[in-house]
């Protein structure tokens, strides 16, 4: 609803405008207030703040309409105002418009042509409005960024600052050393993203200056290169730094480390295999740096946006995916490579050929700064050192553990996370307690779990290929791993991703950043009840001759199982490896299954069905060698023999006391 304040003097006013806007004010497009003089009207305007737009006569007593419009901005710079104005009074009316006026109407007023510049006014105002609204947003946005960073360094370097000095001063085991070198890592790579935040914050409110230095710029990029080389070594990528410069340089040291670093880190990340290369010459504009690569290339349509801030591009070859999952960044990156260069008064360039193209793709980063020699003479001069810490976001290669066969009677858990620091340091927490597999993403664990059928898999959700989603629907759907339990962990911590983990069959979730003593337990549980199940199950089938309650274990697996030795019962031939054929899997595998889920071996479980059925044909009154020859055996004395041993009785005594003992049966 708008609300309109009329300022008349004319007594007749009030109802020639409740008149003519009645319909308007019915439906709650138009209110309207009145005010007889400008004293009157500056009163209202003070104490109703929800006015948005005055109508006001110039010429009226005790204070006229050129002064309200003069107390207008300091009272409410977004009020609106029209003024209502005789035809022979143009010179107030051009002192009005001057004054901040929005539209005049003259009398005698046409009603049709007010209510279309009561529209456009207000449409105006509004507009006003956003707008300042969006430059209060932003400016809280930028001074929040500011003020989050700083607060986030403070504790951060409380965390940084003794972890170097333990690593320093304190020798350490190698398991400790490489831990606390990790949190160092990861500490230094969360300061450099809150630096940048910083600077892009610094950039919007202006406060973002250039303190130039003299020295060898040459040296300077090529240390920063060389920091950078073993990163490209464990990737296979040759790293190459090439320079023309031989003179001092004016430059500020913390924006170019800030550009060479963040375009390092982005080749770093997007190229697989081939080289990356770095150039810095002298040209007559200044000087150009050069970061060019073999990796995924561009596509041309996304070129556009690279250098927006927040913007990703998601890699066009799949050989890249994986890696772009697990450290998709910031979209801050290259971003800030422009804006500096732009600071520096400099500008950024890019060329790239995207990965399926008939020549080599690849991209090429081209800087040019307006950077000229101060001196041609570089001895005697102060080394300039970069100041960055080196720790790009891709995986770094780290032992990671695989199974330990020789605890074979501690629980099997596959651990799938593309990771691979947090997969080691997952499976070294658990490794006391429980057998590990990893896999690095959610294709070989799907393989893995086929194969090996661990008792837990505790999986990523975003990873490449598979993702922990598709993946727990593999397991679930699939018979031979159906039972396994699954414990998602992930860095999405939405409502609604934890909606879509349990509705995809996994048995618990847990978010990133978590507490290792809460992973430990929730996998415990799962352990623990997987345990009790089995236990119940086993002792369900052995201490119950009725079938039916014997398959109240509720597991379609065990149903079939029972209805494929039903079908070839009287057949002696029939026995573990024909049952595995049957069910469509190896020996090996229906073993594990089974185990898993009744933790009994294939062999007895064929023999306790066959048991029980003879019991019943027994009962329905078959004799003993009847029964024998019924369930598959071809000697009775040997099926008394296995009877005996199983229910601890023979035959006949079981049918006169049918109630066997946990302690007389033979299942393990």
């Amino acid at each position: 609803m708008t609300t309109i304040l009329v300022v008349d003097d004319e007594e007749d006013i009030q109802p020639v405008f409740l008149g003519k806007f009645r319909s308007k004010i019915q439906q709650g497009v138009y209110q309207f207030r009145f005010a007889t003089n400008g004293r009157a009207a500056i009163e209202k305007i003070r104490q109703e703040s929800d006015i948005d737009l005055v109508l006001l006569d110039i010429n009226m007593p005790e204070l006229d309409g050129l002064s309200v419009l003069a107390q207008l901005p300091s009272i409410n710079p977004f009020l609106g105002t029209v003024i209502i104005s005789a035809y022979d009074d143009m010179s107030n009316i051009r002192q009005a418009m001057n004054r901040g006026a929005f539209d005049f109407i003259c009398k005698p007023i046409d009603f049709a042509d007010m209510e279309l510049t009561i529209e456009k006014t207000v449409h105006h105002i509004r507009q006003l409005r956003e707008t300042d609204h969006l430059k209060l947003i932003d400016a809280l946005k930028t001074r929040f960024f500011d003020n989050i960073t700083h607060e986030l360094r403070t504790p951060l370097t409380l965390i940084l600052s003794p972890i170097q000095q333990l690593i320093q001063r304190y020798p350490a085991p190698p398991d400790l050393s490489n831990g606390l070198r990790n949190v160092e890592r990861h500490g230094q790579q969360l300061l450099q993203l809150i630096n940048q935040l910083l600077d892009l914050a610094k950039m919007e409110s202006g406060h973002l200056t250039l303190m130039q230095t003299d020295g060898n710029l040459s040296d300077f990029v090529r240390q920063i290169v060389r920091a950078f080389e073993p990163l490209a070594q464990q990737k296979g990528l040759a790293l190459s730094y090439e320079s023309q410069l031989v003179s001092l340089y004016a430059f500020d040291t913390g924006k170019l480390e800030r550009i060479v670093h963040n375009l390092l880190s982005n080749a770093l990340k997007f190229t697989q295999q081939g080289n990356i290369n770095v150039r810095v010459t002298h040209h007559d504009t200044g000087v150009q740096l050069v970061v060019a690569d073999t990796g995924m290339g561009i596509v041309p349509e996304k070129l556009t946006y690279i250098f927006n801030r927040f913007y990703q591009v998601e890699p066009n070859n799949p050989a890249h995916k994986s890696e772009y999952i697990s450290n998709p960044g910031t979209g801050i990156g290259l971003s800030l490579v422009k804006e500096l260069a732009e600071l520096m008064g400099g500008r950024v360039e890019v060329q790239s050929v995207p990965y399926g193209m008939d020549q080599p793709s690849g991209t090429t980063f081209t800087v040019n700064l307006p950077l000229y020699p101060t001196s041609s003479d570089t001895d005697g001069t102060t080394s300039l050192e970069p100041g960055l810490p080196i720790t790009t976001p891709y995986n770094i290669s780290v032992p990671v553990l695989s199974q330990t066969v020789s605890d074979k009677g501690k629980p099997l858990v596959l651990v799938v996370e593309d990771n691979q620091e947090l997969c080691a340091f997952i499976s070294g927490e658990l490794a006391e307690s429980c057998r590990i597999m990893t896999a690095n993403d959610g294709i070989e664990g799907w393989e893995i779990a086929r194969n090996e059928l661990p008792d837990v898999v505790l999986t990523d959700i975003m990873m490449s290929g598979l993702d922990g989603f598709e993946l727990t629907r593999r397991l679930k759907a699939n018979a031979e791993t159906d039972h396994i339990a699954v414990l998602m962990l992930t860095a999405k911590t939405a409502q609604s991703s934890r909606m879509e983990g349990l509705q995809t069959g996994a048995d618990d979730y847990i978010a990133k950043p978590f507490h290792l003593d809460e992973l430990k337990l929730k996998l415990n549980n799962l352990l623990d009840r997987q345990l009790k199940l089995r236990e119940h199950y086993h002792d369900e089938l052995i201490l119950s001759e009725n079938m039916v309650a014997a398959e109240s274990v509720k597991d379609s697996f065990v149903h079939a199982l029972n209805n494929l030795i039903e079908a070839r019962l009287d057949d002696s031939t029939f026995g573990v490896d024909e049952l595995a054929k049957e069910v469509g899997m190896s020996r090996r595998t229906l073993h594990r299954k089974l185990t898993a889920l009744v933790n009994m071996p294939v062999a007895v479980f064929i023999r306790q069905y066959r048991l029980k059925r003879a019991v019943q044909f027994m009962r329905l009154g078959n004799n003993v060698s009847q029964a024998a020859y019924m369930v598959g055996y071809e000697s009775p004395a040997h099926f008394s023999t296995v009877f005996k041993e199983f229910f601890g009785r023979t035959p006949t005594d079981y049918l006169s006391n049918p109630n066997p003992t946990r302690a007389i049966l033979n299942t393990r």
